[in-house]
């Protein structure tokens, strides 16, 4: 839903600009009051003040070493409504560059535009676009500011970005998942057929973010998974309970996507303690246990409810090192709790 776009010429005579201005100082970049509607039923409850928001986030971490950002003063000039009194208050005062647009809350989303005008060509070089449900107002400043920085840090190539605020530490999340499983083919798949998983976890994130890929903050997360899986035979085959007991330490990285869109891959060893309980036709109930090693590889998908709650959907992929390989594939959806404050 979120989004930004640039008009290529205004983009390269910008960068021009840029790269003559950081031989002489830096380069000013005016920030305009930004207008606020709220259309939702509680409109009014919560005054926000887009300007001075995204000012805190670029200000602070996200605008790169060559450009200064000043924030306009609100008065009955300043606000500019549209591209005609974003042009009159540029010539007027004779801002280079200036920031300006709205942010719009209505009944069940927020969304937020906001437009890079130059002075000298009398143009749009570029309009953020930025959407999100309206109860995430701070998620949605956050993801606005991130792309006004990508702009002015990969498009037009101003290098490294200011100090940013230290990465939260030492966080503990504790994730609860239930799903389905099944046996992946060969001769396990012909004999039994899964019924359900659940488990309980832990994880460990020493910083968040611990580094960048492509502007996104990442991080790592190391942790403990115990498991139990219940699974029955196959059709036509004798009575029989399979309860598998499993124990993972998983390595996990996660890529901040925006918008409370995380992504990850998990990877790490596994121990499999197998009973396998058969009513036999013509004996009595035969049970064997078995233990082995094994591996375990993970897809995780998470949408951030809040700074304590997430939701996620794990592609879980293990394999228990028998004779024959058993490969197991398990759906699930979780629920993570962060203790920390570093889910959001």
């Amino acid at each position: 839903m979120s989004r930004f776009r640039a008009a290529p010429t205004c983009a390269v005579l910008m960068f021009a600009c840029l790269l003559a201005a950081r031989s002489v100082g830096a380069m000013e970049i005016y920030l305009a009051p930004i207008v606020y509607q709220d259309d939702s039923s509680t409109g009014g409850a919560e005054a926000r003040l887009p300007q001075e928001d995204l000012i805190k986030r670029l200000g602070g971490a996200a605008i790169a070493d060559g450009v200064t950002l000043h924030a306009i003063e609100a008065s009955g000039d300043s606000v500019p409504r549209s591209f005609l009194d974003a042009a009159r208050l540029c010539e007027s005062q004779g801002y280079p560059f200036l920031l300006y647009g709205f942010v719009k809350r209505t009944e069940f989303s927020s969304y937020a535009e906001v437009k890079l005008l130059e002075r000298e060509r009398k143009e749009v070089c570029v309009a953020f676009i930025a959407g999100d449900d309206e109860s995430h107002y701070q998620r949605l400043m956050d993801d606005l500011a991130a792309k006004i920085a990508t702009y002015v840090r990969t498009d037009l190539g101003l290098g490294s970005p200011r100090p940013s605020d230290p990465p939260a530490r030492n966080i503990v999340v504790l994730p609860a998942a239930v799903g389905y499983w099944t046996p992946m083919g060969g001769d396990w798949g012909q004999a039994m057929a899964g019924l359900v998983s659940a488990d309980v976890s832990i994880r460990f994130v020493p910083a968040k973010p611990l580094f960048h890929l492509w502007l996104h903050p990442c991080y790592l997360a190391m942790g403990l998974d115990l498991e139990y899986a219940l699974g029955t035979n196959q059709p036509g085959l004798e009575s029989s309970y399979f309860h598998a007991a499993k124990v993972r330490i998983p390595v996990e990285a996660f890529v901040e996507l925006g918008a409370g869109h995380r992504i990850g891959l998990g990877l790490g060893p596994l121990l499999e303690i197998d009973t396998l309980v058969q009513a036999r036709q013509y004996g009595s109930t035969a049970v064997q246990t078995a233990v082995v090693p094994g591996a375990a590889f993970s897809i995780l998908y998470q949408y951030v409810l809040s700074s304590s709650v997430s939701l996620g959907l794990t592609n879980m992929f293990d394999v228990a090192f028998y004779t024959r390989p058993l490969f197991m594939y398990s759906p699930r959806l979780s629920v993570d709790i962060w203790l920390g404050g570093g889910g959001s």
